[in-house]
């Protein structure tokens, strides 16, 4: 008996390791390919909130280094790159907060105003993490000069949100049966 929940266990990490695999390839062409020609509108944000409400926030995590890092092999590393981890990490902690202590899941309402704000919060912890290389100063002048990107961005999520929430929820419904 012991054998068998091993074969499933082994079983149960491949296949999520392929699921994170073929979503993070997704997320990368997503996201280096500009699918709408407008800055900073590209569905990767809600790929990321959609799995972490499904899968969880260890699920999202990983998905979220792995589209980062994936990308960043294509577009190039820079001092950009770990603000924009870290800015990923701290929505998806955001997500997964919210759907512990909110009904979240069950309202797609809360979802497409969760989808939104996380355009401009990515933006601000990206900014905050430039803060680094020129203090306050650089912090406002980074945040400031972006917020136009943010609201692409944001507005990108709330549209996005439309288009991958029912194919990305049917999707990790079948896997998680």
């Amino acid at each position: 008996m012991k054998a068998r929940s091993q074969v499933v266990s082994k079983h149960d990490q491949v296949k999520r390791m392929t699921l994170i695999a073929m979503l993070a390839a997704l997320g990368t062409v997503l996201r280096v390919f500009k699918i709408i020609p407008i800055p900073n509108v590209q569905p990767v944000t809600d790929l990321i909130m959609i799995a972490t409400l499904m899968l969880g926030i260890g699920f999202g995590i990983s998905l979220a280094v792995m589209i980062m890092v994936l990308s960043n092999l294509l577009l190039g590393f820079g001092i950009w790159t770990i603000p924009q981890i870290l800015a990923y990490v701290v929505c998806v902690v955001t997500v997964a907060g919210l759907a512990k202590a909110t009904p979240l899941k069950k309202h797609f309402a809360l979802q497409l105003i969760l989808a939104t704000f996380l355009g401009f919060e990515y933006g601000f912890i990206v900014s905050l993490g430039m803060s680094i290389y020129g203090g306050w100063a650089a912090f406002m002048a980074y945040w400031l000069s972006g917020l136009l990107f943010d609201f692409y961005h944001a507005v990108g999520n709330f549209g996005c949100y439309f288009i991958l929430y029912k194919p990305l929820t049917v999707a990790f419904k079948r896997y998680l049966q």
